[in-house]
């Protein structure tokens, strides 16, 4: 039935963006108006991301040979790159940005760059790239982690592009009315956002040079929490540069980052370092972490993803007996990190349920037995004896009734007053 349901909603849908596409192509991308076909560009290109259609790539590539206006033809190539179709002429167009553009269009194309997809579609022996190779570096070298750089970076010269000559002006025009007049200290700012940028996206196409690591390594302890994940992701997934002091970072960011966003990617990094912890000393830190982990995090998705590390790792059985050992402790909130850490790792076992049951009847800590009652709602242990004590739990009133009551209902569908 519910499949008999979808499926004219799915056709729907799919009909629905078929007509939304052929009317920004028919209508707003030949409109006499810059910012409405700029507008469609960019609307294009999130419909190609939801469902992809020759037609948006057969639209966007006419635009890049035929528009006139500088800002459509930017967005136009930015769309392309970024759903990974690497054309000649929207390449060139984004170098030619990225070489006379101004700030904030600079760090806009290298985000696009660094997001886009199908990168190893690229010709890295083309005359493209190594300019694109050559711009990187110079940006790089702009950085304050270097004492100078700067202005010879600003002298090389890149080839000018005779078929989007015209650009140049406009662009720099652009770039000298954003300028204005910047103190010291924020020019400082600006090349440091624009090195950093610039050795992601080197990162991201696998470019190794030594200057990248260093970039990449000095923001990644002066760098703001955004930029130290993305630091940590670039060194240890793509430029494969596996040392303590990484390993260690990424630890302080699984522990301290303030977004759970970068707590998570931190712990997925882990991963990688499975070979080098005995190497580095640092497998009894690990473990340590990760443990505090399952029970300290506030989301449940980092404690999902330590837990899945911790298999990965091979320390499962290591830790589940850390765990349960918690659960005999005199300490309530230690038993109560237990109970936490044994319903995120997915442990059950005839042994275990007694000893939780137990608990449930038992502990003298209210704390504890509700932390036991969504244990096994997320376990959905649906053994009778935990149906009858929650059964009887859920009659009365307080919290521990109502958390009783919920479990009921997660595991038998029942409801009780």
């Amino acid at each position: 039935m519910a499949a008999q349901v979808t499926a004219p909603e799915a056709t729907g849908a799919i009909l629905a963006q078929n007509e939304r596409v052929q009317f920004l192509i028919n209508n707003n991308l030949t409109s006499g108006i810059a910012k409405v076909r700029k507008e469609a560009v960019r609307d294009l290109r999130i419909l190609y991301k939801n469902r992809p259609s020759y037609a948006i790539i057969n639209a966007l590539k006419s635009t890049v040979y035929t528009d006139d206006n500088m800002f459509v033809l930017i967005e136009t190539s930015i769309s392309l790159l970024s759903v990974g179709v690497w054309d000649t002429a929207a390449f060139e167009i984004v170098l030619q940005a990225l070489k006379y553009g101004s700030k904030d269009l600079r760090h806009t194309l290298l985000e696009a760059l660094r997001t886009s997809n199908n990168p190893h579609l690229i010709n890295k022996q083309s005359v493209q790239f190594r300019v694109l190779h050559g711009l990187l570096i110079n940006f790089i070298r702009r950085g304050s982690h270097l004492k100078a750089g700067s202005e010879e970076a600003d002298k090389e010269e890149m080839p000018r592009i005779d078929s989007f000559a015209f650009l140049t002006k406009e662009m720099e025009l652009e770039a000298e009315s954003q300028s204005g007049s910047t103190s010291p200290e924020q020019k400082v700012k600006d090349d440091d956002m624009l090195a950093s940028r610039a050795a992601l996206v080197c990162a991201y196409f696998y470019i190794t040079d030594e200057e990248v690591k260093d970039c990449l390594l000095f923001f990644l302890r002066k760098g703001d929490e955004d930029m130290q994940s993305l630091c940590l992701t670039a060194l240890t997934k793509k430029l494969v540069h596996h040392s303590p002091d990484v390993l260690l970072c990424c630890l302080n960011q699984m522990k301290t980052a303030v977004k759970w966003e970068n707590r998570d990617a931190a712990t997925k990094l882990i991963e990688d370092y499975k070979a080098c912890l005995e190497e580095f000393g640092l497998s009894q830190r690990v473990f340590t972490d990760l443990e505090v982990l399952l029970y300290d995090d506030c989301a449940r998705e980092v404690r999902a993803t330590a837990a899945k590390v911790i298999t990965s790792l091979g320390l499962q059985a290591k830790m589940q007996q850390v765990v349960i050992r918690k659960l005999d402790d005199v300490n309530e909130d230690v038993r109560a990190q237990g109970v936490m850490s044994l319903s995120i790792l997915g442990i059950k076992g005839k042994s275990l349920l007694n000893q939780l049951l137990d608990i449930l009847e038992l502990d003298s800590s209210i704390f504890v037995r509700i932390q036991v009652m969504r244990a096994v709602k997320e376990l959905n242990i649906g053994d009778r004896r935990v149906v009858r004590l929650l059964r009887e739990r859920a009659r009365g009133s307080g919290p521990m009734s109502k958390e009783a009551r919920l479990a009921l209902y997660s595991i038998t569908g029942e409801i009780e007053y």
